[in-house]
């Protein structure tokens, strides 16, 4: 009887915190959209003050990517995730009032981007290390599945209702849905029953850089892990260049409306989820390593849809959300897998500096990727720019076949775990 009510409330706050990560994914996906919107229809941004302000939106990875994995580990991390999301509330908010009174500027918009990105890194990072303390290892892909397909819900509609409400409200007043959300997913959090454990102390005093360390080795010196590294570096760098220069492109090039750019950014949301629906049995199918290489070759067949979408009208938006469906069907499964695996076969005292690293090399190209993409297209066209982060994706796949993931046929996560 205790078991079950253990496993009951254990639902519960997993279900909280599902609740929680989807109201953040929502208010993600509309800034998606929201942020360079306001910056090319409110304020005529260039394709290099673009290109800054992804690049300044990711910097913190870069910057503070690794000591925030050690602040996760040396911490409990629901309250890390509850002041990250209100941070993000207040920020965003600054939006509209700036706007309302007449003082909003790229400058303005570049500090904004750079603080959310801040508390970005902070939740993500204790995001993926607070889960498996709600649940089993068992339970890791089922519920990542479950993370991920509120993730594709939010891409579905996310992008579209920041179309739909930047044509109603103008861009900036649409940034208050946004901070709306992040500030409930904060709340929600306070629900969760479990009592998170105090983390485990070494039994001598540590340096932040030793912690910092202990990190990066197991990270760099297991295969499977680097692999993932070394892949979503290269991919995350080339999806930037693209995505630097990619609202601009389709708004300028193609003339398309922000309503109909989110119908394209939505076509990515319906490969998430179908993404999310089929990784669960193809691990089970084909084995981890075969789905992540396969995720991984997916994703990357949607780069050269973009630069391929010349002209204006339907086809052009076909085009595009055809390349996003695969961006997102891709990206969906590679991340579930990915995520799983890491969650499996890391101790959970390393989880947040392992988690940190990944984010610091994979995420920290994305401000190098962003500032290459706005640099490229500001001086041989955006089209050539969306050519090269193609090329990059492409590459970035391939990396996997030097690793031994064809090898690894796992099919649980036990299985994983006593790897």
């Amino acid at each position: 009887m205790l078991q079950k009510n253990d496993s009951r409330r254990q639902f519960k706050d997993f279900r909280t915190f599902w609740l929680s990560h989807t109201a953040t994914q929502f208010g993600a996906q509309v800034a998606l959209l929201g942020l360079p919107l306001v910056a090319s229809l409110s304020l005529a941004a260039t394709p290099l003050q673009m290109g800054v302000l992804g690049a300044l939106e990711y910097a913190p990875f870069l910057l503070i990517g690794l000591f925030a994995g050690v602040w996760v580990d040396r911490s409990r991390r629901r309250p890390v995730l509850f002041l990250s999301n209100m941070g993000r509330a207040l920020l965003l908010a600054l939006i509209p009032i700036l706007s309302a009174i007449g003082v909003l500027r790229m400058e303005w918009l570049y500090t904004i981007a750079f603080l959310t990105g801040v508390c970005t890194v902070f939740f993500d990072i204790a995001y993926q290390s607070y889960l498996p303390t709600l649940v089993s290892k068992e339970q890791l892909v089922g519920t990542n599945s479950m993370l991920e397909g509120s993730r594709s819900a939010a891409q579905m509609t996310g992008p579209g209702l920041s179309g739909v409400l930047i044509q109603m409200i103008t861009a900036p007043m649409a940034m208050l849905v946004t901070s709306l959300s992040f500030f409930l997913s904060a709340l929600s959090l306070s629900f969760i029953k479990k009592e998170e454990a105090l983390p485990v102390r070494p039994d001598t005093p540590r340096s932040l850089w030793q912690d910092i360390r202990e990190g990066l080795q197991l990270s760099f010196s297991e295969p499977l892990l680097f692999g993932v590294i070394r892949c979503s570096a290269i991919f995350n760098f080339s999806w930037n260049v693209m995505f630097s220069v990619y609202v601009l492109y389709a708004i300028t090039t193609l003339h398309i409306s922000s309503g109909w750019l989110g119908l394209v950014y939505g076509g990515m949301g319906v490969g998430f989820f179908l993404g999310a629906l089929l990784v669960h049995k193809a691990i089970r199918t084909f084995g981890m390593g075969p789905v992540i290489v396969g995720s991984a070759m997916i994703a990357s067949s949607g780069g050269p849809f973009a630069p391929l979408a010349m002209g204006s009208g339907n086809s052009a938006v076909f085009l595009l959300m055809l390349g996003q469906f695969f961006f997102g069907l891709g990206m969906s499964m590679w991340s579930i897998s990915t995520l799983s695996l890491r969650q499996a076969i890391v101790p959970d005292q390393l989880q947040g500096r392992v988690n940190a690293t990944v984010r610091f090399v994979a995420w920290g190209a994305y401000p190098l990727g962003s500032l290459a993409g706005g640099i490229i297209g500001d001086r041989y066209g955006m089209q050539i720019a969306l050519f090269a982060g193609a090329a990059g994706l492409m590459i970035a796949a391939l990396t996997l076949f030097f690793t031994p993931f064809l090898k690894s046929k796992e099919k649980t996560m036990n299985e994983l775990h006593r790897g």
